[in-house]
């Protein structure tokens, strides 16, 4: 017997943020990152619960790749207002700490009263980014800094209630964002499709996703100021998000997470530079080369050579480098002397990732160190 669920309920859409405005809570914490206050991005969601006479209290202390610490603050900023709703509204570090300050808040209270004493806010996610699909997912990665790991996280718990699409969040995002988060959706999209736990449900988002990323990822990049390929990316990164969300990922992220612990690189843009390295690693395995066919061919990519893993490999490279992605970490800017430092402390934690539990090639030491060797250098 197996299981897949999509829980929250998806609004999206120009003008989808106004939904806000229909819920039944009177008191709400938002949690969010300086970034949304200084661009305004955090007004066009107080003004919209100032309308409507709705009360909040503003959490802003958090930073890209949350910390335990701010996960803390977050914990006793709700404990202490006891709100309605919590509302994320950020990118993918701002959902994933919020995810983690709900999953406290809920067992700290379990841990004082019974469960049916426990009240658990409504959680409404928004994103301001087309990436990550945090906002569909019950996962979320916290950055322990003392022991400088990353501590994922996952609970149906953290899974939010409302996640509310509406492109106009993610208007003003520079090109460079776009293209690593929009390369993060691709990530999730290829890895759920082919994943050992994939399933009917989670490759039918999967394929879709991968379909609208190629559509509308450049255009995105190229022009910030089209919403409608702006709405496309939203859209796949909220299906690429259901899809792993049931199927898992791979070793493109287990790598991505110890590069990005290590040299503090963006996570989509870890994962941009790893992954065509991973779809030739993974294309050995008959399995994988014919769901690589099956992709390509729901993401309307003519294989033209017969060989699905290197068309797929050439289809991604040819959008990594139109979206002027490094081809390889050293071109990122980590010096071989700081890689070489690190790699056998990165190589132990990414064969400890729950990542690679799921990748569908099978992987020892030797196979990932050959690999992000190749994610390195380039080879």
């Amino acid at each position: 017997m197996r299981f897949f669920q999509v829980k929250p309920a998806i609004y999206y859409g120009e003008d989808s943020l106004k939904r806000v405005q229909e819920g039944n809570y009177k008191n709400v914490c938002i949690a969010t990152d300086q970034g949304m206050v200084k661009f305004g991005i955090l007004k066009m969601l107080t003004d919209l619960l100032d309308e409507k006479g709705i009360s909040y209290h503003v959490f802003s202390d958090i930073e890209s790749d949350p910390s335990t610490d701010i996960v803390e603050k977050g914990l006793m900023h709700i404990i202490m207002n006891k709100p309605d709703a919590l509302i994320a509204i950020g990118g993918g570090s701002v959902i994933d700490a919020a995810k983690a300050i709900i999953f406290y808040c809920v067992n700290f209270k379990r841990i004082l009263f019974e469960d049916r004493f426990v009240h658990k806010p409504e959680f409404i996610a928004i994103p301001t980014t087309a990436g990550t699909g945090s906002e569909v997912t019950e996962y979320a990665v916290i950055t322990d800094k003392k022991n400088n790991t990353k501590i994922p996280l996952t609970d149906i718990l953290m899974m939010p209630d409302t996640a509310i699409l509406d492109p106009k969040l993610i208007e003003s995002v520079p090109p460079r964002a776009t293209a690593a988060t929009g390369m993060d959706v691709l990530t999730h999209a290829i890895e759920a499709f082919i994943s050992t736990n994939n399933n009917p449900f989670s490759r039918c988002y999967a394929s879709k996703a991968t379909e609208l990323v190629f559509k509308s990822l450049y255009e995105s990049y190229e022009n910030g100021s089209n919403l409608t390929a702006k709405s496309s990316m939203q859209i796949a990164s909220c299906m690429a998000g259901i899809a792993f969300n049931s199927a898992g990922l791979g070793i493109t992220h287990s790598i991505a997470h110890a590069v990005g612990a290590s040299f503090h690189l963006p996570h989509g843009l870890a994962n941009a530079i790893v992954l065509p390295y991973v779809i030739k690693f993974n294309g050995q395995n008959g399995r994988v080369e014919h769901l690589y066919q099956r992709l390509l061919s729901a993401a309307g990519i003519l294989n033209v050579s017969g060989d699905a893993t290197e068309t797929m490999y050439n289809s991604v490279v040819a959008l990594s480098q139109s979206l002027n992605i490094p081809a390889c970490l050293k071109d990122a800017g980590v010096t071989e002397e700081a890689y070489l430092a690190d790699r056998e402390a990165m190589l132990q934690k990414a064969m400890a990732d729950v990542c690679t539990t799921t990748n569908p090639q099978t992987v020892d030491y030797e196979a990932m160190k050959k690999v992000m060797d190749q994610a390195y250098y380039g080879l």
